[in-house]
């Protein structure tokens, strides 16, 4: 029963994580003002606001305009009740659970945001970083000696490589939110989690360019992607199995 009500508390926060991350990128306030559709406008009633029930029912359009709902309306409300689930599962005590579903919305709001807009905004990554060693006091686990070279890092590393990229190429290959990212996960998870959070990333990156040379888009040399999507989705892939994390 406890699963059960932290699934559908976090489906609702992760309705909310879509719409800061839908609204976020264009400026727009997501403190107030009514949910509408995209394409027509039109406010969404209580019943269409239903996380996950409203996307089924809809099949995945529009109940004004018919417009196709991008999948990411789904996907956030999917990913916001897998982090509470999970913060139940392995954050131990109230403060605990409260601390790990945080940092879980966040990386799914980062992870939003970077798929869609190639965006990681510092307002969210430096704070988060920040986070992840004063967790330190709610979750023992790990360290906060481990947390801070995992911050240290985690950011190094990518901003070693960002760098050194950028002089041998002339252009850049990591957006500069990347190494703040990762220095963040290393923040909330230890420094020993990074090359399992590192290599996760890597072969969902290789699904990514797979599922994109299936659809007839080949990724090249110059081709966008979203690192940051595919290092959040690794950490929340290490909350769930990794070991000696957490509780």
């Amino acid at each position: 029963m406890v699963f059960v009500l932290a699934f559908v508390v976090g489906a609702v926060i992760g309705s909310f994580v879509t719409l800061v991350a839908d609204r976020l990128p264009h400026g727009e306030t997501w403190v107030t003002g009514r949910s509408s559709c995209r394409s027509c406008a039109h406010p969404l009633g209580p019943l269409e606001l239903v996380p996950l029930v409203s996307y089924i029912v809809q099949r995945g359009r529009c109940a004004h305009c018919r417009a196709v709902l991008p999948p990411d309306l789904w996907l956030g409300e999917l990913g916001g009740a897998a982090v509470a689930v999970i913060a139940v599962a392995r954050g131990g005590d109230p403060a605990g659970i409260m601390a790990l579903a945080l940092f879980g919305w966040a990386l799914v709001l980062l992870a939003l945001l970077d798929a869609r807009h190639l965006w990681l905004p510092d307002a969210i990554t430096l704070p988060l970083a920040a986070g992840g060693l004063a967790a330190a006091l709610v979750l023992p686990f790990p360290a906060f000696g481990e947390r801070a070279l995992g911050l240290a890092l985690g950011w190094l590393a990518l901003e070693a490589l960002r760098q050194g990229y950028r002089r041998l190429r002339h252009r850049e290959g990591l957006g500069g939110g990347d190494p703040k990212l990762l220095g963040a996960i290393g923040a909330w998870l230890g420094a020993s989690s990074l090359p399992v959070v590192v290599l996760v990333a890597a072969l969902i990156g290789l699904a990514w360019a797979g599922l994109q040379a299936a659809r007839g888009r080949p990724a090249g040399g110059t081709t966008p992607i979203p690192l940051g999507t595919m290092l959040a989705l690794a950490a929340l892939a290490w909350i769930a199995f990794g070991q000696g994390v957490l509780a």
